[in-house]
């Protein structure tokens, strides 16, 4: 790297990570995790059964015959008196089963509250104490039947017979199409606007007599590159710091388990998202270098981003297997080849001939855009007839 492609790109890093609204949209998506993550434990913790306090004192009311005989519950002959016991604190907890439990599907609860309770979950605590009555007198085969409470083993086979862990295999090559698209969709709008706003502030004029134009826009694409993977390496660390803390929860144990490390979809997907992350630079880069101001930008982006995704709206047809007509289509056309053949990468329906085509395809167009980019950059930039001023333009006459 020469100093002044050096120096610019330095310069551009520095300059974004300076502002706040850099950082806000890199920690946008992991609080939006965060918070998805807690309304997931507070909507998962109301549909479990929470274990009372072993002080709680309870009564329930079986009209349904659900309990044995002999259960401890059984403590009032009537459903008012239990309620009394309720309002003179007798007890905690009251529990009514009416005798047509079976048609209603109810059961009424009673407990006396001081202010709003907002996780208090007493009343699914019924749930649990008959779950455990019931179950106690079957037979424990019927009982895991009954709860689901076991594990499917699952194995596939490919067309000659042999083992073929497909889920597996496409996890790692999944995982690194995800990073592409929160690159392209989370730092797109940056690419762009980190042209025009030089354009439109009139800063390009005064850099482009230090440096060429090819040395800005190339700084420019390697700084956006760098600050693209700052923001994937936000997304990323707390995910894997919601895997770790949840590793020994069941689903997250089978998924664990079920990777398959292939090396060369790995190596494929990692070279395929490299070519693609400089693809959609050059793309967004050659968008803020023609157009003179944002507005007219971002009419231009809106075709580019939804070509780029358009191939996640066929996804059925990727997961297919079948190589059709459209599939190779979308795969081959510029502007959704990236995400089409990192698809077929992840599902294992692209030949090594396809991905030698693709890379070369998308290699040569990042090539024509980024030369294409700063010569366009420099025509726009600079204006001297405009940017001089009055007595200059006399002067030069």
């Amino acid at each position: 790297m020469s100093k002044p492609l050096f120096i610019v790109t330095k310069f551009e890093i520095i300059r974004q990570l300076k502002k706040p609204a850099f950082w806000l949209s890199v920690l946008l998506v992991p609080a939006f995790i965060g918070l998805m993550t807690l309304i997931g434990y507070i909507g998962g913790t109301s549909g479990v059964v929470e274990e009372l306090p072993e002080d709680t004192k309870l009564a329930i009311m079986d009209e349904a015959g659900i309990l044995p005989k002999d259960n401890p519950f059984a403590l009032y002959a009537t459903k008012d008196e239990g309620i009394e016991a309720v309002k003179n604190e007798q007890i905690d907890l009251f529990y009514y089963i009416p005798v047509d439990f079976v048609e209603n599907k109810k059961i009424e609860f009673y407990q006396v509250s001081e202010g709003l309770h907002l996780f208090d979950y007493s009343a699914e605590a019924i749930k649990g104490i008959l779950r455990q009555f019931v179950s106690s007198a079957l037979p424990e085969k019927d009982v895991l039947a009954i709860t689901g409470e076991y594990e499917v083993e699952t194995t596939q086979f490919s067309a000659s017979g042999e083992d073929a862990n497909v889920l597996g295999r496409a996890i790692v090559p999944g995982i690194v199409l995800v990073a592409f698209i929160l690159y392209f969709v989370l730092g797109g709008n940056r690419l762009t606007m980190t042209v025009v706003e030089e354009k439109e502030n009139r800063i390009s004029e005064m850099i482009l007599t230090s440096v060429s134009a090819k040395t800005l826009i190339v700084g420019k694409m390697l700084a956006m590159i760098t600050l693209g993977f700052i923001q994937i390496l936000a997304f990323v660390v707390p995910v894997v710091a919601l895997v770790y803390f949840n590793r020994e929860n069941p689903m997250v144990v089978q998924i664990l388990e079920s990777i398959e490390i292939n090396p060369f979809m790995v190596t494929t997907s990692v070279i395929l998202f490299l070519f693609s992350i400089l693809f959609v630079t050059g793309i967004l880069t050659f968008i803020g270098s023609f157009t003179p101001n944002a507005r007219d930008a971002s009419n231009f982006m809106a075709p580019a981003i939804i070509a780029t995704v358009f191939p996640l709206y066929f996804m059925s047809l990727f997961l297919s297997g079948e190589v059709n007509f459209l599939v190779e289509f979308i795969t081959f056309f510029p502007l959704s080849a990236p995400t089409g053949l990192m698809l077929r990468n992840t599902f294992g329906t692209l030949s090594t001939l396809e991905l030698i085509i693709g890379i070369v395809e998308i290699t040569l167009i990042s090539v024509f855009m980024i030369y294409l980019t700063a010569r366009t950059f420099q025509k726009n930039a600079i204006n001297f007839e405009i940017a001089l001023p009055k007595f200059l333009k006399k002067k030069n006459k």
